[in-house]
């Protein structure tokens, strides 16, 4: 069996570093998808591409009254640090396009920026709504269109720094999220979800801000994609003059302080009462 770690879209490779980094984004987001999602006591409750479990942890006291809390996840390193981190939580090892899950089952189907990393994202939307009881409620966030002059530069940097062979810095989002794109848009996510067999489906867009040093900066970047490739395509040496180049350049164009804003969108839908 192939170790996936040595995979640089795996997301084994930052299972452990996953929420000190990107905590305070994706927190942010589950605050927001429990301000949407309709969940009552004693609900039973699954969450897709749950990663380190951030979703079922933001439930807080609640968690403790539901009736099943599930996350499933194709990265059991991933698995682990939420089922450690959550004790109450189930952890299941599948793939959101084929979830080894019974029909009808949950009341609540979350999945928090996950359709984005489908290959085929109908089919991962065809389990979610084969899952849910009827009249049961899916809710999914996904990240708005992003450009920001941080970011560029740091693109730049990294397509100076990479061999003229590799993969162009623009494609490297594509290979770990190739659904990104298309659910930045209020209008497709509304869409999808629509196509899906999913009513009542309604589309809200929030938007997060805060202030990072650049070492924060910088450790967003290397658990990013394009950094990961990077770490996995350059020498240790060059990809440390490529951190240091950036460190140089970011500071000197943006300061020490960056600000960064960053929307996000949350859409819910229903499973009919009757298909």
């Amino acid at each position: 069996m192939a170790d996936h770690r040595a995979d640089w879209r795996s997301y084994d490779n930052i299972a452990r570093d996953y929420d000190p980094v990107w905590g305070r984004f994706f927190q942010e987001a589950a605050r927001r998808i429990w301000t949407v999602a309709p969940l009552r006591p004693e609900a039973a409750l699954l969450d897709i591409g749950t990663g380190t479990g951030m979703i079922p942890r933001a439930l807080g006291p609640r968690a403790d009254g539901l009736a099943r809390l599930v996350g499933c996840d194709q990265s059991r390193v991933m698995l682990q640090e939420a089922t450690t981190r959550m004790p109450l939580l189930r952890g299941v090892a599948a793939d959101a396009e084929s979830l080894p899950i019974a029909e009808a089952v949950f009341d609540v189907v979350t999945a928090s920026f996950v359709l984005s990393h489908l290959e085929d994202y109908r089919a991962g939307l065809a389990e979610a709504l084969r899952v849910l009881k009827p009249g049961g409620a899916f809710v999914a966030a996904t990240w708005a269109e992003k450009t920001d002059p941080q970011t560029e530069a740091w693109r730049g940097l990294l397509a100076g720094a990479l061999p003229a062979t590799a993969t162009p810095v623009g494609a490297l989002s594509a290979e770990v999220a190739p659904s990104e794109a298309f659910f930045e848009h209020e209008e497709n996510v509304d869409a999808a979800l629509t196509e899906a067999g999913f009513v009542d489906v309604e589309v809200r867009r929030f938007s997060m801000s805060g202030q990072l040093t650049v070492e924060q900066f910088l450790s967003d970047r290397e658990l990013s994609s394009s950094g990961r490739f990077a770490r996995q395509s350059l020498e240790p040496s060059d990809y440390q003059q490529l951190l240091d180049r950036a460190r140089r350049e970011v500071t000197r164009s943006f300061g020490a302080t960056l600000c960064y804003q960053r929307a996000f969108l949350v859409g819910l839908g229903r499973r009919p009462d009757r298909l």
